[in-house]
Parts: C-alpha cells; structure tokens; sequence
C-alpha cells in the first residue's frame, strides 16, 4: 500500500522526465544530426569595430586644459619670472614696510606718547576727587586686563625669548665673522709666502666687498638693537612695581590706592571737573582714532601688491629692450609711483599733530582751571599719585609690550639675514 501523496508526487516525477526526454530527443535530430556545410557555401563574417581610437582633449590641445579653473592648474612654469623681479618685490615691500613703520606709526605713537605726558596726573586727579572711597572702574578694568595677560610673568617670559632670539643671531653673525676673519689670515699668509708676484688676487676686504658691507651693517644693527633693549628694560625696571599691583589680587589693589574724605565740591570745583572731564574724554576718543587709523594703514600695506605691476613693467621691457638683463634698478621710477599711495598718510599724521597742539593747549587751560579751583586742597593727593602711577603703570605696561613684540620680530627678520 502506497500513499496517495507518495503517488502523486511518483507520478509528477514520471511525467517531467518523459518531457524532458522527448526535448533531448528532438534537439538531438535537430541539431546533432544536421550535416555540416561545405567551406564554399558559408557567409564571410562582417568587421565589428570593437573600439574607437580618439585622442583626449587634455593631449590635442593641451593649452585650453589648463586655462581657467581647470583641474590642473596653471602651466607649470607660467608664472616664472627672472630673479630680478623677486628682488624687485623683496625691495619694495621693504621700502614701504620702512616708509610706513617710520613716517605714520612711529610718528602717531610717539605723538600719542606726547599727548599721555602732557595729560599726566589729571586723570588721577580727577577720579581721586569723583570717587574718593574703593577703586575707579576704569582701574579695575586695566587691572582685570593686566592680570587676563598674565602681566609681569608675560613680560619677564617675552624678555627671555627674545635675548634667547639675540643671542642665536649673534652667534651666527659672530660665525660669519669668524670665518672671514679666516680666510682673510689664510690670505695675507699666502701673500707672505708667495710675494705679491705670485700671490696677484685681490686682498679679502676688496674681494669680498659686500660680504664686510653686509658685516658692518648687521654690527650696526645689533648695536641699535642694544640700545633699544635696555630702554625697554628700564621701562620696565621704574614701573615694574605698580604693574605687580595691577597684576595682583583685588585686595593687594585696594590696600594699595588709600582713601580719602568725601569733599564738597563748590561750583568753580565743579565747573572745572567738567571742563577736564570733557577734555580727557577728547583725548580718549583721540587715542582711539589713532588706534583705528594705525590699523588702517597696517591693513593697507598687507593688501597692496605690486606684484602685478613689476610684472607688467617686466614685460614692457622685455618687448622694448629684448637684450637688454632686467636688474631691480630698472624699477626704481614704478617704486616712487607706487609709494605715492602713502601720501595720504603723511598728511594726516601732519594733521593729527596740528589737532594734538591745540588741545594740549586745551589740556594745559583746563588743568590750570581744576587747579586753580582745587588751590589748598590736599586731601586727596595721596591717593591721587597712587591712582597716577597705576595709570602710568598700565599705559606703560602697553607700551612695553608693544616694543617687545616689535623686538621680537625684529630679531626674526635678523636672522634671516645673518643666515
């Protein structure tokens, strides 16, 4: 006995392969069993073209591949000048660095300096009779700033990196000398030995003539830099105390600054107060013009590149005096041209100083008034010079930090040089 699901699948099975025999059969007498053609009788086989040969754009026509924003740039040497043309840009942005650093910011800081000595004690004066008893607000604020900067401890670090930066470049330059020092001994050896018959070429000072030019220079400029290092440091050494008061806590700041009484303060007193408060508001608002102008002009001297200019005059030269060598002394008329940009800056330096005259005037007037007004009135000098050499103090804290950040540049380009 088979079951009958057993047998229906049997069946199913016998069925398929019955078919599947009868196709085998039939392709077997279809396929098989035909007889092979003679050669003569079959059809030559047509051409299939498998791949076309086309030459990429980048290849045939190189030129327009690199021109815009393509992906590979610019020719490799399209921007390949002469040398003289580096030198020309190196001496440029020299020239205006110089013009620039010595005709308008040396000029606006040190008119600003005038202008701080000339106002000297009045703001001590003026917030030791407003506010007699804790600290001024615009102390805190400078203290606040002072000790965010790590104050004493950053001038102290910042001094000691730059005599490590001195003393790497006089090292090299000391190298340099040496080694001409050498040559030339070995010279006049040889000179000796050999009579100057012999021994024809020229001594080593005539020789190697811009070598002791460049020597005298660099000595010229560790000199300079000497001087301008111990000015720096005396700064320091006369305000250094009062910058560690700033520097240091809220209380050491109080116990510092005494109180004074509380004052009545009659209608010339306030009138005069006034006047002063209104003129140290102007020399305020002066000081910071003069920051955002120094910054203008700074802005000024990174963005202008005259590159594209010496480039253009390169060419004109070049098709006029196709023989002739291009040296950075053909460029001098472009560099005159160009530094006429600063022009302007000259003349508002020239105005500022006109502005800062009168009122210096102004200053001496309104301080000779509050005087005047205050005559006999001592309560409150201590803390006046207290406040005074805090102000002092912070403005010179400034003042040093900004020497040695020009210090330390100064001798980072030195050692470009020295190498």
């Amino acid at each position: 006995w088979i079951n009958k699901i057993v047998l229906a699948d049997l069946n199913g099975l016998k069925a398929r392969v019955s078919e599947d025999l009868k196709r085998a059969e039939k392709d077997n007498d279809v396929i098989y069993l035909i007889p092979v053609p003679p050669k003569s009788e079959l059809r030559t086989l047509d051409r299939a073209g498998m791949a076309t040969a086309r030459i990429p754009q980048e290849v045939s026509d190189p030129y327009s591949a690199l021109e815009g924003k393509s992906a590979f740039g610019q020719p490799l040497f399209a921007k390949l000048v002469p040398y003289a043309v580096h030198v020309a840009v190196s001496i440029y942005d020299e020239r205006k660095e110089r013009l620039v650093n010595t005709a308008v910011i040396d000029e606006l800081e040190g008119l600003t300096q005038k202008l701080r000595e000339s106002s000297l004690n009045l703001p001590g004066s003026l917030q030791a009779l407003e506010k007699p008893l804790g600290l001024p607000p615009s102390l805190n604020t400078h203290a606040e700033e002072i000790r965010q900067q790590d104050g004493l401890h950053k001038l102290r670090r910042s001094m000691h990196e730059i005599n490590k930066l001195k003393a790497n470049d006089a090292a090299m330059y000391q190298e340099g000398v040496g080694l001409l020092k050498g040559e030339a001994e070995d010279d006049n050896k040889a000179r000796l030995k050999h009579g100057t018959e012999r021994w024809n070429r020229q001594p080593s000072r005539e020789a190697a003539k811009h070598l002791y030019a460049k020597v005298d220079e660099i000595d010229g400029y560790l000199k300079s830099a000497a001087g301008s290092d111990d000015l720096v440091k005396n700064k320091l050494k006369e305000c250094e105390g009062a910058i560690e008061v700033l520097g240091g806590t809220a209380r050491d700041l109080e116990s510092y600054v005494p109180n004074s009484k509380r004052t009545t303060l009659t209608p010339t007193v306030e009138r005069a107060v006034e006047g002063l408060r209104s003129t140290l508001s102007d020399v305020t608002k002066l000081e910071h013009r003069r920051k955002k102008r120094i910054q203008e002009v700074r802005e000024k001297v990174k963005y202008d590149d005259i590159n594209g200019a010496i480039l253009a005059e390169t060419a004109r030269f070049e098709r006029e005096y196709p023989m002739q060598k291009i040296e950075p002394a053909q460029f001098e008329n472009l560099f005159d041209d160009r530094l006429e940009i600063y022009n302007e800056d000259k003349d508002m330096v020239s105005q500022e100083n006109e502005f800062q005259s009168q009122l210096t005037i102004r200053i001496k007037e309104a301080n000779t008034a509050f005087m005047t007004a205050r005559r006999g009135d001592s309560s409150t000098k201590e803390r006046e010079q207290a406040l005074q050499r805090l102000e002092n103090a912070y403005f010179k804290y400034k003042e040093i930090v900004s020497n040695l950040n020009t210090g330390r540049k100064f001798y980072n380009d030195l050692a470009n040089i020295v190498t």
